[in-house]
């Protein structure tokens, strides 16, 4: 795929941009913007004609922002790429000089225990990226961010430290978005639904995966954001190999749900 317009969750050199640039290459034009929100947007308003966001991280878990998105919008899920996490600890000064540490909040849960252990009385100032953190750290002489080697190599810092995670299984996927949706299935899919607020629905709704012998890999709730106390239900599932028990299951759920999204595979 070349000549196309990839909006990204920026700036340049985070984790989300070494996801856009590993799975669409170099031969495309690459634009950084500073909210998940604003990759959808872009896509929605041709201004791009994918975009890359991350979606669930192997230790923190569902990043919530995406998932209420898809709810928000029309938007679909053209694929999924994941990268392992590799957080490293970047400066201009030595590891004894450092006296605060920028980091997106994720990436400071995510290298906890090594802070505890080697700066337990420093401040640590919570950045929306970590691109961001290793911009103000070029500002900062005596401080230090955390984040990926691209940043080091982007904005001209140090590896102080390299492979700070606590957890070395560390990985993120980042969904591929589009205004539609391969018509093929992969792997996984993934649908969006809420059911009637009335007793045993979202159990006669989940029964179904059990008849039709579909296997659910995660299911997690949301606010709507609709209405008050509304919420909708995100479930993964793997796709069967037979392909009428996958069309069977989409349509007794559609039956069962008063919204349904089916969102794509991957």
């Amino acid at each position: 795929m070349e000549n196309k317009n990839i909006a990204y969750f920026g700036p340049k050199a985070t984790f989300t941009h070494e996801a856009a640039l590993k799975y669409f290459h170099k031969n495309n034009n690459f634009i950084p913007v500073d909210r998940i929100e604003d990759v959808f947007r872009k896509v929605i308003n041709d201004d791009a004609d994918f975009g890359v966001v991350p979606a669930e991280n192997s230790i923190a878990g569902t990043i919530v922002d995406t998932i209420d998105l898809f709810v928000q919008t029309k938007l679909k899920i053209y694929d999924q790429i994941s990268i392992e996490i590799i957080q490293n600890l970047l400066s201009k000064t030595t590891k004894e000089k450092i006296k605060k540490i920028y980091s997106h909040p994720h990436s400071i849960h995510q290298c906890s225990k090594y802070l505890l252990d080697n700066f337990p009385n420093i401040e640590y100032i919570e950045s929306t990226s970590n691109s961001k953190a290793a911009i103000l750290v070029c500002k900062d002489p005596d401080s230090a961010s955390i984040g990926p080697i691209l940043c080091a190599a982007e904005y001209g810092l140090n590896v102080i430290e390299k492979n700070i995670n606590d957890f070395k299984h560390n990985e993120t996927k980042f969904f591929i978005i589009s205004k539609n949706f391969v018509d093929q299935l992969k792997k996984k899919s993934m649908i969006i639904f809420s059911v009637p607020n009335v007793p045993g629905s979202l159990f006669h709704a989940l029964k179904i995966f059990k008849k039709t012998k579909i296997n659910m890999t995660r299911i997690e709730s949301r606010p709507s954001k609709l209405k008050k106390w509304d919420y909708v239900f995100i479930i993964e599932y793997e796709n069967s190999e037979i392909k009428s028990r996958n069309e069977k299951m989409l349509k007794l759920m559609q039956k069962h749900c008063d919204y349904f999204n089916y969102l794509g595979s991957y």
